[in-house]
């Protein structure tokens, strides 16, 4: 059901304005709509300062933003403003609200002098230790190289004055080794030494051993020939490569530490600031959403108006609070309910626990306008019927509903948690239908003594009645729609629907008499009344379309029997489980290894257990929206989005 909600008009001076747009946010129960400006008044104009510290709110909140994520990354526990801090910002909604209007400057001041402190800390942390990870990255690389190296170190490459470089070059220019090494040895007039080894399938690598005062004319060498240099990071030194080795392993041994500090560092700026950034960017977002929302209001030479939508059961909260708050001198006034205002109703669905994770269901589709049927306590009464009837064995059911509880434990909120509340409630529905059946991993349980409290659904003589079962589910399910269908065309006096559900109902009821006296349920002199009822029926669906009706008022009935038809897919998806089951079963005795055979059977029932998870539940959420829904649902509702503070409203105080 959806809570009955009241139109409201509020009208005050202009020197009220912020005063009134701060109650409203911290009673956070108003839902602000856009000016009618035929109400008299015209759109609130905004002065170019407000605007100047819209923008300048909006840079400081990308900034706070960004320093949360930053910092979020290294604290343990998530960033979230501590009851204290949620406290102290409550509290100072209890100051005068009359003389405010500093508040947004001293709060932008606030933060930015608190942002311009840590934002050079942070950024000087977070450069060194991405500065250090990139050299933890790239230094095995050159370790690799280096070993390779290590076997051509000649005893020349430690002596003091000498200086070692290494050469890479591809082998497909091996010649260029050659060039290079004559040329280092005409330089140096013989006081050099060279050696070769190949670094790898592609790279053939030179070390050049020669005195310190030569490495000018070796470096252009090197550079006249193009010759790529091994060039090692500065951190370790300019030795031999077995003494940049050892260097090399050093810092690798360090840097781990060195990140483990810096870490440690920004963890400690994470625990000291996070809280108080968390409540800033709170407090800059409350600032700005009242600032934006003063382009939804109007006003006149002196006053301003706004209007919105409160709950029933808040009005008069709302209505003290601004006389208490504020003063007199702000006039809050109910507006009378037109039908118009029903159709911009917003809508807030309320129901009860249970129930509660279906509307995330509902809303998928589209939610009911206002005043329209809630469909979610239907839906969670008849879909996790269907999905029992679909899985209806006792094993799956029981292994499904044990992972959805334990899943459950882990997710608190949100639509995972709503999709675990309806795989639990569809898990013990399937193990209803599973004694019902005499299922348990399909054939299985028949084996441990588990028989059938109804029929045996995979059993050949009893697919007909599996068959009519669902078709009279699915028959009785549309008509309940159909029957809400026809009672909400009553209500909102829509002739064309009330034709239109009301031939279809009168129709179907028409059929399944008519196949009942066919099949022998029920006496043959029905089936004359049932005909004409049958004709009836469709007249009026096709009256419902005009003149076009003689030709759709047909082709709408038949989609209507196909509707029904559908429901067939609970037999055809529970018979498939079943089926799958008795593989799983058969394959564990007909493998010649009976370890094999069990784990071929449990992968088989594993896979089983994951389709009986989503396959009944798609088909169960199509049977709802696609057959059932469209027969009273019609959907086109606005949801309740009330204007309120992010760090709490009068509601949780």
């Amino acid at each position: 059901m959806n809570i009955e909600m009241t139109p409201l008009e509020i009208i005050g001076l202009k020197a009220n304005l912020r005063a009134t747009v701060q109650v409203l946010q911290r009673l956070g129960c108003t839902q602000i709509d856009e000016l009618d400006t035929s109400l008299g008044a015209r759109r609130l104009v905004i002065d170019s300062e407000t605007l100047r510290i819209q923008e300048e709110l909006k840079s400081l909140i990308a900034v706070v933003d960004g320093l949360l994520e930053t910092l979020g990354n290294y604290t343990a526990t998530p960033i979230s403003p501590s009851v204290e801090m949620r406290a102290d910002y409550s509290a100072g909604s209890d100051r005068p609200l009359g003389a405010s209007d500093s508040q947004p400057i001293d709060c932008i001041a606030e933060t930015r002098a608190r942002v311009a402190e840590l934002t050079p800390k942070v950024q000087a942390l977070i450069s060194n230790r991405d500065e250090l990870q990139a050299e933890l990255d790239a230094l095995p690389r050159y370790e690799a190289t280096l070993r390779k190296i290590l076997p051509i170190v000649p005893p020349s490459a430690h002596e003091p004055g000498n200086v070692c470089v290494g050469v890479l070059v591809s082998r497909a220019h091996t010649d260029v080794l050659d060039h290079v090494g004559k040329q280092l040895l005409e330089l140096t007039s013989g006081r050099s030494e060279v050696t070769v080894s190949d670094v790898d399938g592609a790279t053939r690598a030179m070390l050049l051993v020669f005195p310190a005062e030569f490495t000018a004319e070796i470096e252009t060498l090197l550079g006249r020939e193009d010759v790529s240099r091994l060039r090692l990071p500065t951190e370790l030194g300019q030795g031999p490569p077995d003494a940049a080795l050892a260097a090399l392993r050093r810092r690798l041994a360090v840097i781990p530490e060195e990140i483990q500090v810096l870490d440690h560092r920004l963890a400690e700026l994470a625990g000291e600031n996070c809280d108080q950034l968390y409540v800033c960017r709170a407090v800059l977002r409350d600032e700005l959403e009242a600032m934006e929302v003063l382009a939804f209001l109007g006003e006149t030479d002196m006053t301003f108006v706004l209007t919105g939508w409160v709950p029933t059961r808040d009005v008069e909260q709302v209505s003290s609070s601004i006389k208490e708050r504020v003063g007199e001198t702000v006039l809050v006034r109910c507006l009378p309910m037109t039908k118009e205002m029903e159709n911009k109703a917003p809508i807030v669905l309320q129901n009860p626990p249970p129930a509660q994770s279906f509307e995330s269901l509902v809303r998928l589709l589209s939610l009911p306008r206002y005043g329209d049927l809630d469909p979610t306590r239907l839906m969670t009464v008849f879909m996790p019927i269907f999905f029992g009837m679909m899985l209806g064995d006792v094993g799956y059911g029981v292994l499904l509903l044990v992972l959805a509880l334990g899943l459950m434990r882990k997710f608190r909120a949100g639509i995972i948690r709503d999709i675990l509340v309806v795989l639990a409630l569809g898990a013990g529905w399937s193990i209803v239908f599973g004694f019902l059946f005499g299922e348990a991993f399909g054939t299985l349980g028949e084996s441990l003594g588990l028989h059938p409290l109804w029929f045996e659904r995979a059993s050949p003589a009893h697919v007909s009645a599996l068959l009519l079962m669902t078709l009279g589910v699915g028959a009785a399910h549309i008509a309940l729609g159909l029957l809400l269908g026809v009672w909400e065309a009553i209500k909102h006096k829509s002739r064309s629907h009330l034709l239109e559900r009301g031939g279809m109902l009168l129709g179907l009821v028409a059929l399944f008499v008519m196949v009942g006296a066919l099949g022998d349920f029920l006496p043959k002199e029905f089936m004359n009344p049932a005909i004409a009822l049958l004709i009836l029926g469709v007249v009026l669906l096709g009256a419902s379309f005009g003149w076009v009706g003689i030709l759709i008022g047909p082709v709408e009935f038949i989609g209507l029997i196909g509707n029904v038809l559908s429901y067939l897919r609970i037999a055809a998806i529970g018979l498939a489980s079943v089926y799958l089951a008795e593989v799983a079963n058969d394959m564990a005795g007909s493998v010649g290894s009976l370890i094999v055979g069990i784990i071929v059977a449990i992968l088989i029932h594993a896979l089983n257990l994951a389709m009986g998870a989503f396959s009944p539940t798609i088909h169960s959420l199509r049977l709802h929206y696609v057959e059932f829904f469209r027969k009273f649902h019609q959907g086109g509702g606005r949801p309740y989005e009330p204007f309120k503070s992010e760090l709490g409203t009068g509601a949780n105080r």
